[in-house]
């Protein structure tokens, strides 16, 4: 009835719409669509995913976005939840939940790094028996980790957990470089082979790590600008730290 008045200012012929018309009479006479109507289809799938079953009902998920024209205003979670409040629904803030996530998981992994480094500091003092041989092997690798830390600051790098992780492994690697200069002592020049495995080996390292700096891939590439230098770091700085084992 209403479509004579929709027309009136239109070019176009009601005939034109006849396929339409009949569509619409043909849907209200047709039964509910369910889940199980769209088995089979492209759509079932996006359908599924937003769509939970519950014991007595069903939860749907619906994403919120800003307006179109306003795609760089984050959504207001507040205030969301405040026009939310007494209706029944749950506004999860995905971005929110995540960070929160992330940085506890981050905070963890802190700790568990520091409790390692503790150990490691234990364990060189049994084994070492010295204040000075431990000081010895140790600073280097601080001063390595600040270094690189320090440096991925100033080139404006974001630290992450990724960065953390190439740190140990500047403290893995850079251990052995200090605990092979603290056995040698002050006979760097009688041990040529030595020295030469232990350069070979640093090379081979931030060979293998600096190719890693410069993949596009994220994961690589934070383990490859930490690693790379904080191995040649780690020797250099072990051999400077380097002091003669006193004799008996």
């Amino acid at each position: 009835a209403r479509l004579p008045l929709a027309l009136a200012d239109s070019p176009l012929a009601a005939s034109k719409l006849e396929p339409f018309l009949r569509d619409i009479d043909a849907a209200r006479v047709a039964p509910i669509i369910g889940p199980e109507a769209l088995h089979g289809t492209s759509l079932a799938l996006a359908v599924d995913a937003l769509l939970l079953p519950r014991r007595n009902g069903w939860s749907v998920l619906l994403p919120l976005r800003p307006p179109s024209g306003d795609r760089l205003r984050a959504l207001d979670a507040e205030a969301l939840r405040a026009t939310l409040a007494g209706s029944g629904a749950l506004l999860i803030d995905l971005k929110t939940e995540l960070d929160k996530l992330y940085a506890h998981y981050l905070d963890e992994a802190r700790l568990l790094s520091l409790g390692g480094f503790v150990a490691i500091v234990g364990l060189l003092g049994a084994t070492l028996r010295s204040p000075r041989r431990v000081l010895q092997v140790i600073v280097p690798l601080l001063l390595a980790v600040l270094l690189v830390t320090a440096a991925l600051r100033l080139a404006g790098v974001r630290l992450q957990l990724l960065h953390l992780v190439g740190m140990l492994l500047i403290v893995a690697v850079g251990s052995n470089y200090a605990l092979f200069f603290d056995r040698l002592g002050g006979r760097l020049a009688g041990e040529p082979r030595t020295v030469a495995s232990m350069l070979i080996a640093a090379l081979t390292t931030a060979i293998g790590f600096g190719t890693l700096a410069t993949s596009q891939v994220p994961v690589l590439q934070a383990l490859g600008i930490t690693v790379g230098p904080g191995a040649i770091l780690a020797l250099l700085l072990s051999a400077c730290f380097a002091q003669p084992t006193p004799q008996a």
